[in-house]
């Protein structure tokens, strides 16, 4: 380990794992981002026979991981779209190479980590022949499914292509499977598990899933929900002034819920700044080429500051990112802004995650996941989030990834403890108020069952309404006090 990637000690639960790998089990592994999930697997291949297959949800991803293993002297491929017919041709039959020897040249090494994306495991015939070929003489060491909240619909990144994968446990039922993700709550965790056709982790049989979570609290980043001011251009005006004060040179993030908001918000951050803040935007609708340009910019400090939207997910591997700043509430769940907030501070140095938030966006959000399932329910966590003003926000996450982080959480010494360092533990006694909304809450139910017996009301409406009657209830209030 020390002698190939230059690692003395396994960290969190890897050396679990690995052992886990070896004896040839199926494992889940839940695992935080930047605690060196992919060692769990890339140790084990090197010491076992055979190829491990990594699934993979994206191109760069896919693109840095074989990079850093070329520099390690690793023999490790991908096989994606784009790359030319003699390439793949090439790859095909080094893989074949594993059990006709003869296809290799005598200097030739086997292929240990191959990287693939799920469109090419469900749509491509050539390699599923190969594939089955590997298996009937035992050459596929383990299949590895990154990302692997992919697969479920409930969870914040549902992949149509990762749900097909159910079909390699069908296939190839002797290959063991690895599972990893960052996050994965409780019903996400067994509803992937389901869909891989791996064992339930809780089953009494001796060969059931073997499940690992580490810690998912990591001490160095900060977490602050601040008041985000009605105009945008105050909005942003707060955001550079952050930026400039406390991370003028560092690299961040900031995150954006529309397209539009990630261009103007890095447009804006330059222009505010004078020029000091290098930012770039980035969002699916941008060229591949002027994604990976921007990445390539932002890895080397040519651009310091990437504004952009969820497409700005995965993959992402820069170990100094110093903050990461959400412009708006997260659209999606919890887990998705824990992921993305979690981007910083890889490197385990202090980092801050600001989230800017007004109840207003509140709205939005709820439009927006209408449809979504379980998306009501994402957003009312995600509010809930950001209103509590008390709550220790390690302890909120705590709570939130209870069921399925339950190793995880425990295993902390401090596991009740508050951080003692995010927005709730600084806050005053005077700043931390509780108010009992109760009678504002019927009233606001008294508007809606009274507007929609006509038709579905607007907010506009809504909130004249109860102006109205917030107005009326005043008055009566005051002729109470009167004949008293």
């Amino acid at each position: 380990m020390e002698q190939v990637f230059d690692i003395r000690d396994f960290r969190l639960c890897q050396r679990g794992v690995c052992n886990a790998v070896m004896d040839g089990r199926d494992v889940f592994c839940i695992m935080p981002t930047g605690g060196g999930k992919s060692l769990t697997y890339q140790l084990p291949a090197l010491l076992q026979a055979g190829c491990t297959l990594v699934i993979s949800p994206l191109l760069s991803l896919i693109s840095d991981q074989v990079h850093q293993l070329h520099q390690l002297k690793i023999e490790a491929d991908r096989i994606k779209g784009g790359i030319p017919e003699e390439y793949r041709n090439n790859i095909y039959r080094r893989l074949r190479g594993l059990v006709n020897r003869h296809l290799l040249s005598p200097d030739e090494k086997e292929i240990k980590l191959l990287y693939v994306t799920p469109e090419l495991i469900c749509r491509n015939a050539s390699f599923q022949n190969i594939l089955h070929e590997l298996a009937a003489h035992g050459k596929i060491a383990r299949i590895v499914i990154d990302e692997a909240h992919c697969v479920s619909e409930m969870g914040h990144d549902f992949r149509e292509d990762y749900s097909n994968l159910k079909i390699l446990r069908t296939q190839y039922p002797n290959v063991p499977i690895l599972a990893l993700s960052a996050t994965c709550p409780p019903k996400v965790l067994a509803q992937v598990t389901k869909d891989l056709g791996l064992r339930d982790i809780r089953s009494p049989n001796p060969h059931r899933t073997l499940y690992f979570a580490s810690p998912l609290y990591r001490k160095n980043l900060h977490y602050a929900v601040l008041p985000k001011p009605d105009e945008k251009s105050k909005a942003i005006h707060v955001m550079a002034q952050f930026i400039m004060d406390h991370h003028p040179d560092n690299s961040g993030i900031v995150y954006c819920l529309r397209r539009k908001d990630a261009e103007d918000v890095a447009r804006e951050l330059v222009k505010v700044s004078s020029g000091k803040i290098k930012a770039g935007y980035y969002h699916a609708k941008r060229s591949e080429a002027e994604k990976e340009m921007l990445h390539t910019q932002w890895r080397k400090g040519d651009i310091k500051v990437v504004c952009a939207t969820i497409a700005f997910g995965l993959g992402i591997n820069k170990a100094d990112v110093r903050f990461v700043l959400h412009y708006s509430v997260n659209k999606k769940s919890i887990e998705c802004y824990y992921q993305e907030s979690g981007r910083s501070g890889r490197d385990g140095k202090n980092s801050d995650c600001i989230l800017y938030y007004r109840p207003q966006d509140a709205m939005s959000l709820f439009s927006i996941n209408e449809t979504r399932k379980g998306g009501r329910e994402n957003v009312l966590s995600m509010i809930t989030f950001c209103e509590d003003r008390e709550t220790c926000r390690k302890i909120q996450f705590a709570q939130y990834f209870s069921d399925s982080s339950e190793l995880a959480w425990t295993s902390e010494r401090d596991d009740g403890r508050e951080c003692g360092h995010c927005d709730n533990c600084n806050r005053s006694e005077k700043e931390k108020k509780k108010e009992d909304l109760t009678q504002e809450a019927w009233k606001i139910l008294q508007v809606v069952k009274s507007a929609g017996k006509r038709e579905a009301p607007s907010m506009k409406q809504l909130a004249e309404g109860l102006k109205e009657t917030v107005r009326l209830s005043i008055q009566v209030r005051r002729q109470n006090m009167l004949v008293l």
